[in-house]
């Protein structure tokens, strides 16, 4: 599966004393082409090889994964019936 970069983001690792945190900017205009149909983007951090340009140490591409029980039919799978008559009496603790 070949990898698509996200356009309008930018990351910077920033190391100082004991922490480790990330400056992350997102152009919110580029970034809405990449949403999907609940409106997330998902979107998978890694390093860079070498230190960008504009000294961004990160990037991101979009995460396309899909668990395999969204890919699969589940319209015969009826949900679970709950028995109304437990109480708490009935916990063993």
């Amino acid at each position: 599966m070949s990898k698509t970069y996200i356009d309008g983001t930018s990351c910077k690792a920033i190391t100082w004393e004991f922490w480790e945190f990330f400056n992350i900017s997102v152009n919110v205009e580029k970034i809405q082409q990449y949403a999907n149909e609940k409106g997330y983007i998902n979107m998978t951090m890694s390093k860079r090889k070498e230190v960008g340009q504009y000294w961004d140490t990160h990037y991101f591409t979009l995460n396309e994964w899909v668990p395999d029980w969204e890919k699969k039919d589940n319209s015969n799978i009826k949900p679970m019936k709950w028995d109304s008559d437990i109480s708490i009496s009935d916990i063993p603790f």
